[in-house]
């Protein structure tokens, strides 16, 4: 029971540290490596969130059958324990990160904060300033991110987490608050820590 246990953990530690951190870092050194995580809120990631709840859920009901076996060594014991303890909160940041939310009972205190800053060309037609658009997910689902009209061609994001790849796009407005269509994508992948 105990070989399950550390099997099904490892199997969903492994998945979860792809997503959160092998996923992000190839996709920002290789671009033309296609990501393996699926997009939030999609049919597969609901797959995956499903899964991953089951899973964990396992892992905890056969942790709380271990700590009670008598025959089984105290350390063994402890080692699972923290082993179901970790799986399960990495399933909880992946399911943060993947959504834009990374989950907040990690101590921001030993988090690097971190911002974007985002250049861009002017437009060619004639505009009064610049709505600047995130995504956590890439070429869609788009949130305006700046409270009023941008003058400039320069917009910093200090509201970024770590661990998560956001993509951006900027938007010109002319005088009657009409916008344009999107800019080209650009993305930027924040460092876990």
């Amino acid at each position: 029971m105990t070989r399950i246990a550390l099997g099904l953990a490892s199997a969903l530690f492994l998945f979860t540290a792809e997503n959160i951190w092998i996923d992000p870092w190839l996709r920002h050194k290789h671009h033309r490596i296609p990501s393996l995580v699926p997009p939030a809120l999609s049919g597969a990631w609901f797959l995956a969130f499903v899964i991953g709840g089951v899973i964990s859920a396992l892992l905890v009901v056969w942790q709380i059958l271990l700590m009670r076996d008598p025959i089984l060594p105290v350390w063994r014991k402890i080692g699972t324990g923290i082993a179901v303890l970790t799986v399960v909160v990495l399933s909880v940041q992946w399911c943060g990160i993947t959504t834009g939310h990374p989950a907040v009972f990690l101590l921001r205190a030993f988090r690097k904060t971190h911002t974007v800053k985002l250049t861009w060309n002017a437009s060619i037609s004639k505009t009064v300033g610049y709505n600047v658009y995130r995504s956590v997910t890439h070429g869609g689902n788009y949130v305006k991110i700046n409270n009023s009209l941008v003058q400039g061609l320069t917009y910093t994001d200090d509201a970024v987490d770590s661990g998560v790849t956001y993509y951006y796009v900027t938007r010109a407005v002319n005088a009657r608050g009409q916008e344009s269509v999107n800019s080209s994508e650009t993305s930027a992948a924040i460092p876990f820590l």
